[in-house]
């Protein structure tokens, strides 16, 4: 190893301690903040708009994006852009449509989980377990891809062992999340989420810099392959794949349970107007600046003799960055690495911990009172984040097919019995029951017998389409909602 080496890996080293002591600072700020258990579960419903709405994004948007969606985008081209151009569609959807009538319940409900607001708009102590359950099981791959995103890339890009980074970012998480629960996330989150901002817009314009500017990278793009600056065509693989990803990762949001806590604690009507700019705007700019210089780095690396085409997609752009850029803007895009796996982990790990805790344990012992419910919410925290490293250090497959896997589960689980919850005064815990088993059970079967390649259609559309008529349906048939 040169001295040149030496001191980039003390560069790196240096960087990463300086975050995990930031982020303890942060979870010191967010412990003094917590003075019951609403401001660890929802912070006492007074998150401001502009911290909500970079957290927001933040936490939409991580290493999986950066790293796992980006590394693909090597392969199909400038098309993947698209699907960035739809997160903005969805953020409005979220802020606009959404945010204003579910902040307005968890108030009038006074909920604190996802779980916990189904089951109280609709009376169903069932619903509760059921919805508690799924999100415990199908969480977890995708908290997993993240911690195995920033492994990767701290492995790649600094040289150290792989589990050595996937324990780097459980450590930094645990300390923060642990101490202020969604105070100390949603602040580390808008920290995070400037980071990880600055970081892909960096290295979106430098690659842009790396070939000639905006006209020849796309001349020399074109020149490889003339797929890489058109949109597949109707019915290809890639077709099905962008497609499909558009509204997994897009309109799927919505019906996340992490994603639904974020703007259903927003302090007022006003500062959900104020997210909604910001959020539209990191949406549609992240997206965008990771899928072009994923796109990108097909042509600069073929300057260095290296094929995209032969490498996994989650190895391509650490090695990318390390390969094509200069000291400083690796440095900058670790940080940026790190910034968008914590972002999106610690809300992760702080949703699930509730969930278990005020859902699935609390539920048993009729006699746990709050601040042993927060004790036992603390210590669940601490057992996610360390068993999410152990499984991450040993990962089961690609990074974006966990991911898109969990978001089709959940969306197709939730989506029905979420909106229905909102917007049609019918809906009862018969409806809710059967829209969630209905959308499980259609995105499982589909996902096992009829997902691509088996045909164009992902396990999404199927999942949610049962899920919102199955609920609709059932509870126009059984009556009005059970008190």
């Amino acid at each position: 190893m040169t001295m040149s080496d030496l001191m980039d890996s003390a560069l790196y080293i240096v960087v990463i301690v300086f975050y995990m002591v930031a982020l303890a600072a942060v979870g010191w700020l967010g412990k003094k903040k917590v003075s019951s258990i609403s401001d660890w579960y929802v912070g006492g419903f007074k998150i401001g708009g502009v911290v909500m709405g970079v957290a927001f994004f933040a936490t939409y948007f991580s290493a999986v994006l950066m790293i796992g969606f980006a590394g693909s985008a090597s392969k199909w081209g400038m098309s993947a852009t698209v699907i960035g151009m739809w997160h903005a569609v969805s953020a409005v959807i979220a802020f606009a449509v959404l945010a204003p009538s579910l902040s307005k319940a968890f108030r009038e409900l006074n909920a604190m989980t996802f779980s916990e607001f189904l089951s109280l708009r609709y009376g169903s102590k069932t619903l509760r377990y059921a919805s508690a359950l799924i999100i415990a099981i199908f969480i977890i791959p995708y908290t997993v891809s993240a911690f195995i995103a920033m492994g990767s890339a701290i492995s790649t890009i600094v040289g150290t062992p792989f589990w050595m980074g996937v324990l780097v970012a459980g450590a930094i998480i645990a300390v923060y999340v642990f101490s202020g629960g969604l105070f100390s996330a949603t602040l580390a989150e808008f920290i995070q989420g400037i980071v990880m901002t600055i970081a892909v817009v960096a290295v979106w314009v430098f690659s842009y810099s790396l070939l000639g500017g905006f006209v020849q990278a796309h001349e020399t793009m074109a020149a490889i392959d003339i797929r890489s600056v058109t949109f597949p065509a109707f019915g290809t693989n890639t077709w099905s794949v962008i497609i499909g990803l558009t509204a997994v990762m897009g309109f799927g949001m919505l019906a996340q349970p992490q994603m639904v806590l974020r703007y259903a604690t927003i302090s007022s009507r006003m500062n959900i107007k104020r997210a909604l700019l910001i959020a539209t705007f990191g949406s549609l700019l992240f997206p965008l600046a990771a899928y072009s210089y994923g796109a990108l780095s097909r042509p600069i690396l073929a300057k260095f003799g290296i094929d995209v085409m032969t490498l996994k997609d989650d190895l391509i752009v650490p090695l990318f960055v390390k390969t094509a850029f200069p000291p400083w803007l690796s440095v900058l895009f670790l940080a940026g690495i790190m910034c968008a796996a914590t972002s999106t982990i610690d809300a992760l790990i702080h949703m699930t911990a509730g969930t278990l805790t005020r859902d699935l344990v609390r539920p048993a012992s009729k006699m746990m009172s709050d601040k042993t419910q927060l004790r036992m919410t603390k210590l669940i925290s601490l057992i996610l984040s360390l068993g999410c490293c152990i499984i991450a250090i040993y990962p089961p497959g690609l990074i974006y097919q966990l991911t898109a896997y969990t978001w089709q589960v959940l969306s197709s689980s939730f989506m029905g019995p979420l909106v229905m919850a909102l917007f049609y005064r019918r809906a009862n815990k018969y409806g809710a029951l059967a829209g969630m088993v209905a959308g499980f059970a259609s995105a499982q079967l589909w996902y096992l017998f009829l997902a691509p390649p088996a045909t164009p259609i992902y396990p999404f559309f199927p999942g949610v389409a049962a899920s919102l008529i199955v609920t609709y349906l059932v509870s126009r048939f059984t009556g009005p909602k059970q008190a």
